[in-house]
């Protein structure tokens, strides 16, 4: 039996006991009928109040409000396409969005309880240009490995190379990883072992471990590869282990992994260097971070004491660990904004055809406040139908974004940092929900508010024919609205727009045509001593040039516009001041051609050349910047400069500043990118040779060095002819060299602009929905104000109006919305342009004409939306609009 079934069956039973005490009293029974039912009351007010009575009629209320939405939209489908596709466009970019943000920025780290993880860092009591935390030295590393008791620690390095399973060498990126690394991120191999402590130690047993994507492109996926050789830099290991196909370090997935305890180099030995060794630590149960600060605090002072020469006022800082995303951070929260204006503007949209509907619906309203509905009863059930519809567009809206966000991270400028974690899941879903039912709320509670509760004979008569004052002051104040929010998108993509026009015509300094760049991997057997290793240089260089369509060949360590750099400090006597106060150069070491393949003008002296040996004077080029920086009015070439020798690339005595002639100037780079190189910190440059390179600094240096040839064909068009012959160069007997990293010039400009340009695309479609919005907004307010104004319309075309004189009233009453509309976004797109500013390298104050021209069109296109409804006005049949009253 259901509950309204009890509930008759015990009414019926208290009129009839009440009846039956009537009749005992001496009523006849169709008297005493008569009585019981008039002192019960009516059957269904009594019914109504056992069910307001019930703890669960909200419930069953949400059921039928939910019920008579659904039929309510189902009775306007063309309304119900117009606002779902609206909304799901907004919720849709916001929740692809909020998708990129919380994989690369809000996700924990993919490992076992990432909260224990800690990044360690050593730091100076004394700061440097460089700041005062540094990675950490090698022996520091062993000796707070040993001594902690509250954390366990692993290390590890960057390192690149070659490897080869089969006889040509391919290059690869490796880290050089302490014993115990996987374990303590908590993470098993696929296959095979970590490195025992024995393997991680100068000379033992030469192991390695591969990563997934190395083990299926060199052994296919073969189980058997535990246990074979490969040969990495031409030392032979054997396979232990097979990292995991999701693994990542900071981001990226190597593609080997060496003992860092087997590693020989000097700097490792050396407490005073730090050679990049990263440090991890994972807090033991029960320890808290600030009890591990402590104990790292504590074996920092007791090093120091031990050490004073290296480790005096230096300790160890323990951070959580977080995500390594580099400066992606401000640049998605930014999208994350201005898609949240489409949103808006989306809302304001839907609110004001919800408003209209409303109004149209006043005398269905009134029916209701005159049958007994409270306000607070036709609030909720107009919340309900905006929360139904926010919450399709919203489900509409995941829909697209799961469509989208594969497309949008194609798009992204370079490499997303951990883009392979973005992917819709429980929060995102969360999300978009909590996005659709504010959105719902937003645009719901101008009808709800509309709501007839006084007056309510009056809206019963009027039937929505007319209009209020209020309704329409609400109508003016969401065409402000979205005028004001358009106004913002325009204003932000005009000068995005504006910021690109202007750097890419600026000139990068040097002729960018036809220039290849490339990264080698010498030989190793090239490595062993430094006259081999500027011998195989030479020699590369030789076999570069012998290739049909090049014109000039040469090496350089740091090349314009590409990830990394060499900062030396200089003075103009050899009686140096403080560190701090020596002013910065950007410091080039390269061979005598490279001043020909990059057409760097030479404006005075001369570049280096062969004469500029290891055993001749120290010779340098700067460019202008420098050359007015250090000698102002004065002619540069045959000036000398003073480099400190603690970061001098010459040799010299440890205790004396170096001397170096200049011997010419050259024009200035943009180093930095046609964008950001304005506001570089350090823009003054100077070349040296790499001849001259001291021969302790030759073997690192060599590393870092690039092939940079000129061609007179397509350069991309020489790559395996390069590839081919480089191979065959010094070393290449065993097929032990390899170019990687292959890029042009050209590509290198283009990709400096590459932040600039996606960003310029994404504000661009966006103030393309926001004006497309914006217009049908206006459109759809101005249609339905019109229409209430017939009768009135009709009365002055009777009393003589012309047809222009009521396109211009509907004009001059659109008009002053869309002036309200900028003038409030004109003050937001300033507040807009200065974060631009802030965020977006390249960007300059907006001028009159980033504002004017953004605003015209949008001014234009409204109006041009409001033509249209003034038009039809005008063509009122005045007969026709008075029968209407």
């Amino acid at each position: 039996m259901s509950w309204e079934d009890r509930l008759d069956k015990e009414l019926r039973f208290h009129l009839e006991q009440h009846v039956a005490d009537l009749i005992a009293e001496g009523h006849t029974p169709r008297e005493a009928r008569r009585i019981a039912r008039i002192e019960l009351g009516g059957a269904e007010q009594v019914k109504e109040g056992c069910r307001d009575a019930r703890p669960t009629r909200w419930l069953h209320d949400l059921r039928q409000d939910f019920q008579y939405a659904l039929r309510t939209l189902a009775r306007k489908p063309g309304f119900a396409a117009v606002a779902l596709l609206t909304l799901a466009l907004g919720c849709g970019a916001t929740t692809v969005m909020f998708t990129v943000i919380n994989g690369v920025l809000l996700r924990p780290l993919a490992y076992a309880h990432p909260e224990r993880l800690l990044r360690l860092q050593e730091k100076t009591v004394q700061a440097t240009r460089f700041g005062n935390l540094w990675a950490f030295a090698y022996p520091n590393y062993l000796d707070c490995q040993r001594e902690a008791h509250s954390v366990s620690m692993a290390a590890f390095r960057f390192s690149v190379g070659t490897a080869s399973a089969h006889g040509e060498a391919q290059y690869v990126s490796g880290r050089e990883i302490s014993a115990g690394l996987f374990s303590l991120l908590a993470t098993p191999l696929e296959r095979g072992r970590e490195f025992r402590p024995d393997e991680d130690q100068p000379g033992g047993p030469p192991a390695l471990i591969l990563s997934h994507h190395l083990w299926q492109s060199l052994f296919a996926g073969d189980p058997a590869a535990l246990g074979k050789p490969l040969t990495v830099d031409g030392k032979p290991y054997t396979v232990v282990g097979i990292a995991p196909a999701s693994f990542r370090l900071e981001g990226e997935e190597p593609d080997v992994y060496l003992p860092l305890g087997q590693d020989s180099s000097p700097n490792l030995k050396n407490r005073n260097r730090h050679p990049g060794i990263t440090v991890y630590a994972r807090l033991h149960d029960g320890v808290s971070p600030a009890a591990a600060q402590a104990e790292l605090s504590l074996i920092g002072r007791q090093l120091a004491v031990q050490y004073p020469d290296s480790n005096k006022d230096r300790s160890f800082v323990a951070d959580p660990l977080r995500p390594e995303v580099g400066d992606v951070g401000s640049m998605l929260w930014l999208l994350l904004g201005a898609v949240s204006l489409v949103l808006l503007i989306a809302c304001v949209n839907v609110a004001s055809l919800l408003l209209a509907r409303a109004v149209s619906r006043e005398r269905e309203l009134a029916m209701r406040v005159a049958l007994g509905a409270s306000r607070g009863r036709l609030v909720r059930q107009c919340l309900t139908e905006s929360a139904v519809l926010g919450l399709s567009g919203g489900l509409l809206g995941v829909v697209l974004a799961a469509v989208g966000i594969r497309p949008f991270l194609a798009l992204w400028p370079g490499t997303l940092p951990r883009a392979e974690e973005v992917h819709i899941d429980w929060r995102v879903l969360l999300f978009a929900v909590a996005a659709s039912l504010v959105s719902g709320l937003l645009f719901g509670l101008a009808p709800a508010w509309r709501a007839p509760v006084r007056n309510v004979e009056q809206a019963l008569r009027a039937g929505g024919r007319t209009i209020t004052g209020g309704a329409r002051r609400l109508h003016a104040a969401f065409v402000v609205s979205e005028i004001g929010l358009a106004v913002v998108l325009l204003v932000a993509a005009g000068t995005l727009g504006r910021t690109m026009l202007r750097l890419s015509a600026l000139n990068p300094g040097m002729d960018c045509h036809n220039v290849l760049i490339s990264r080698i991997a010498l030989s190793p057997a090239a490595l062993t001593k430094p006259a081999q290793t500027r011998a195989a240089w030479d020699d590369v260089l030789e076999h570069a040039r012998r290739i049909p369509g090049v014109q000039f060949a040469a090496a350089v360590d740091t090349v314009p516009m590409r990830e990394g750099y060499n900062e030396l400090s200089y003075w103009t006597s050899a009686a140096l001041p403080p560190a701090k106060e020596q002013p910065s150069a950007l410091a080039t070491s390269a061979t005598p051609d490279y001043l020909n393949v990059m057409a760097i003008p030479l404006l005075h002296g001369r570049f280096f050349n062969d004469h500029d040996r290891l055993a001749s004077q120290p010779v340098v080029v700067i460019d202008d910047v420098l050359a007015q920086q250090a000698f102002g009015a004065q002619n540069a070439v045959g000036q000398r400069l003073w480099l400190p020798p603690e970061s001098s690339p010459f040799a010299s005595d440890p205790n004396t500043a170096v001397p170096v002639q200049v011997v010419g100037v050259v024009g200035h780079v943009r180093h930095w990118g046609l964008a950001g190189d304005d506001q570089a910190a350090v823009r003054a440059q100077l070349y040296y040779p790499f001849a001259q390179v001291a021969d302790p600094l030759v073997h690192r240096w060599s590393d870092l060095m690039s092939v940079v040839v000129r061609t007179n064909a397509a350069p991309l068009s020489l790559v395996d002819p390069l590839r081919k012959e480089l191979r065959s160069a010094t070393g290449g007997a065993s097929g032990d060299q390899a170019l990687y990293e292959v890029r042009t010039m050209e590509q290198l400009v283009s990709d400096s602009l590459a932040r600039q340009r996606f960003l310029l695309l994404l504000f661009g479609i966006f103030a393309g929905l926001a004006l497309t919005l914006a217009c049908i907004g206006i459109y759809g307010v101005m249609a339905y104000l019109t229409s209430r104004r017939v009768p009135e319309i009709g009365v002055r075309l009777a009393l003589g109006a012309t047809a222009g004189e009521v396109v211009w009233m509907v004009l001059r009453q659109s008009l002053w919305m869309i002036l309200g509309g900028v003038a409030v976004g004109t003050l937001a797109a300033l507040a807009a342009a200065r974060t631009l500013e802030r965020l977006v390298e390249g960007v300059r104050p907006t001028d009159l004409s980033t504002w004017a021209i953004p605003t015209l069109v949008l001014v234009a296109a409204a109006l041009l939306a409001s033509l249209l409804p003034a038009r039809r006005a005008s063509r009122i049949d005045p007969l026709t609009a008075l029968r209407q009253e």
